[in-house]
């Protein structure tokens, strides 16, 4: 029975795979196992082999599965402080824009927060131009992510750090400043993957790698490091620390705030 359990979650593994969500076959067992649980019950099947075959002959039910798998937790200036330090470390960069990259951004509220502190930094005069990317695989999130339109109630967190809002309020709805728009872009992709050509000022991969294996986690920084620029700034959440393996690349400059630079 167990080898027939192991080999039903093997072909879903490999569903996953076959869409490009790599990322999400490696995370630790309990986790993955309770979502996919939910699912084959959702679809009136008793175990992973009844599920296997469902995704067999059901692409909707693999985008389900996907967008079940998803880590949707997220909002605007999650952990304030965190937020605030970041302000004072970044700067500008000569000869082209600042780039950051908010990897695994859900339904965009992160994303649009980098967008938020970036146009504040360049109003301030500490910033030229900047670029934000936000990438995740679950394309129900990304397409919220692009409208930019939240609840109301994400106006009293984005307060906590910018009183200055860079967004408006209307109809119960709080809609991201039209001016911010051009310079953000979301964008389908895996963490296993480099998310482009281009080197990034800025990553955050924040409560992402605590649902990884110690060896998922290793493989996803590693990705993330590559993607770095030699002096760039890494956030990651406040359950997360750097594995020792990347530790030589990088230096710690606020261990509470879990913000790292990289050195080489």
């Amino acid at each position: 029975m167990t080898g027939t359990i192991d080999q039903g979650i093997e072909r879903i593994r490999r569903h996953l795979t076959a869409i490009g969500a790599q990322s999400l076959t490696l995370f630790k067992g309990p986790y993955f196992e309770r979502r996919l649980k939910s699912r084959w019950r959702a679809c009136s099947v008793a175990d992973a082999a009844g599920y296997a075959d469902v995704l067999d002959r059901d692409p909707d039910e693999r985008r389900r599965l996907l967008s079940a798998l998803a880590l949707g937790v997220t909002g605007f200036f999650r952990n304030p402080s965190a937020w605030i330090r970041l302000r004072e470390l970044i700067k500008g960069v000569p000869g082209r824009p600042f780039r950051a990259w908010s990897a695994g951004c859900a339904t965009g509220e992160e994303t649009w927060s980098v967008a938020m502190l970036l146009a504040d930094r360049a109003a301030a005069g500490g910033l030229g131009e900047w670029l934000v990317l936000g990438t995740d695989l679950d394309d129900r999130s990304l397409a919220i992510a692009r409208r930019g339109e939240y609840s109301e109630r994400a106006a009293a967190e984005i307060d906590a750090v910018l009183p200055d809002r860079r967004c408006s309020v209307a109809d119960r709805r709080l809609v991201v400043d039209k001016a911010l728009r051009p310079r953000v872009e979301f964008r389908r992709a895996d963490l296993t993957g480099s998310p482009g050509p281009v080197e990034f000022d800025l990553v955050l991969c924040r409560n992402v790698l605590i649902y990884f294996t110690t060896e998922a986690q290793a493989r996803v920084m590693k990705v993330l490091l590559d993607t770095l620029a030699v002096g760039g700034l890494l956030m990651l959440g406040k359950a997360e620390l750097a594995a020792a393996e990347v530790a030589a690349r990088l230096h710690l400059v606020d261990r509470r705030e879990r913000i790292y630079r990289r050195a080489a």
